[in-house]
């Protein structure tokens, strides 16, 4: 009772005082954040919330008491499992893209971080080789010796 008596009065309070600042703040929050939110949501997302929610009330039906009595026995212990598990990989998962952008590419990384445009790479050119001079005709200690 009192969550509704909070919400109509928070309605109330950006209905009625639109152009304070609190009120402004109120339509930001409640209005134009959810629906930024929700417009994202894609007609595939809505069918797989319909679809879990339908499984799960056809398991209550057929279940029926027992499957409460175990369902709520059993979610502490599921939503620790839940949490531990997504913080894990969350972190894993940090760690391994930091360490491979570091070693791959850690000069472009670099310039990526001091907000300079990484410059590009020019092929190697090979330097000519000059031409041996025409009036040397023989080889070896002879021509030293000329």
């Amino acid at each position: 009772m009192a969550l509704i008596v909070t919400f109509l009065g928070l309605l109330a309070a950006m209905v009625f005082a639109a152009e304070t600042p609190a009120g402004r703040f109120l339509h930001r929050a409640l209005v134009e954040l959810p629906a930024r939110g929700l417009a994202h949501v894609s007609r595939g997302s809505i069918l797989v919330a319909v679809g879990i929610v339908a499984t799960l009330a056809a398991v209550f039906w057929l279940i029926d008491e027992e499957l409460a009595l175990v369902m709520t026995l059993m979610a502490p212990e599921a939503l620790a499992y839940i949490a531990m598990f997504e913080i894990g990989t969350l972190v894993e998962t940090l760690l391994a893209v930091t360490f491979v952008a570091t070693t791959v590419r850690f000069r472009q990384t670099v310039t990526l971080l001091r907000g300079r445009k990484p410059r590009a790479r020019t092929p190697r050119t090979r330097r000519e080789q000059r031409p041996a001079p025409s009036n040397d005709d023989e080889e070896g200690a002879v021509r030293l010796a000329a």
